[in-house]
């Protein structure tokens, strides 16, 4: 998309500056924006590329934390004949982008006003706002910020371990802070032999971790991002454990 036909009252551009394939149709990008957009953990931005003359747009759940200046991280997939994905796994580094500047989305809105532990639980690309939240976490406890010293589990369901995005850093984190637990999983387990981690989905794991950590009606909460039939079955079993609804979560990627 050409500079000058941006409307600048909405959109900002951004470059590509480092790409990390973790499959065939997953990947990682870093956006360097001209514009910083404000945003919240938990929320998405809406990107875009010109394709074929037109401007095709799409959100995307934002990865890094708001307290990185002019940067923004994405967890993409390439969905069969998708309209934006299927160009977008083409781009390159320094291919230009367009960003609108209103970034949306209520997902995790209210974790400052939960008390208790935190449950977080995602499949694949479902892990992304957690990623920004828990960066963020990182940083307020660095800069001596934290209202509330709370103990964070995320569950990260995938089929395979090159699906896991981000799990080299959420490893490194749950080893170096004693209020994080991080828990990958996989549910096609024998097609890696040398997977020692945890199998299954994450929903049949759920009551186990979500009892470990602690989360009980009236204390903590549960947060769900990502397929909706793991979202679906997720409900079912922590609304069986007593939660309430204003305890559990969800932020599904598309319709069930």
């Amino acid at each position: 998309m050409e500079a000058h036909t941006i409307d600048r009252e909405k959109f900002t551009t951004a470059a590509i500056i480092d790409r990390t394939d973790l499959t065939e149709d997953l990947w990682l990008i870093r956006l360097q924006l001209e514009e910083t957009i404000p945003f919240r953990s938990g929320q998405y931005v809406t990107i875009g590329l010109d394709v074929k003359g037109s401007l095709i747009e799409r959100p995307y759940s934002v990865c890094s934390s708001p307290l990185e200046d002019h940067i923004i991280d994405l967890f993409l997939e390439r969905v069969p004949g998708g309209e934006l994905s299927v160009p977008l796994h083409a781009c390159t580094q320094g291919t230009e982008l367009v960003v609108r500047k209103k970034a949306k989305g209520l997902f995790l809105k209210n974790l400052p006003l939960m008390h208790g532990p935190l449950l977080f639980v995602a499949t694949v690309t479902g892990v992304a706002p957690y990623v920004s939240t828990l960066r963020t976490m990182v940083r307020e406890r660095q800069n001596g910020t934290v209202v509330e010293e709370r103990n964070v589990l995320l569950l990260h369901g995938a089929s395979h371990s090159e699906e896991l995005g981000y799990a080299d850093e959420l490893a490194e984190l749950s080893r170096s802070e004693d209020w994080f637990t991080y828990v990958p999983s996989l549910s096609r387990p024998w097609e890696h032999p040398e997977w020692a981690g945890e199998t299954g989905r994450v929903d049949e794991l759920l009551r186990k971790y979500a009892d470990s950590l602690g989360i009980e009606p009236g204390s903590g909460a549960a947060y769900l991002c990502g397929h909706p039939g793991m979202i679906t079955h997720a409900k079912e079993i922590l609304k069986r454990k007593g939660l309430a609804v204003n305890q559990i979560h969800e932020e599904q990627y598309w319709p069930e």
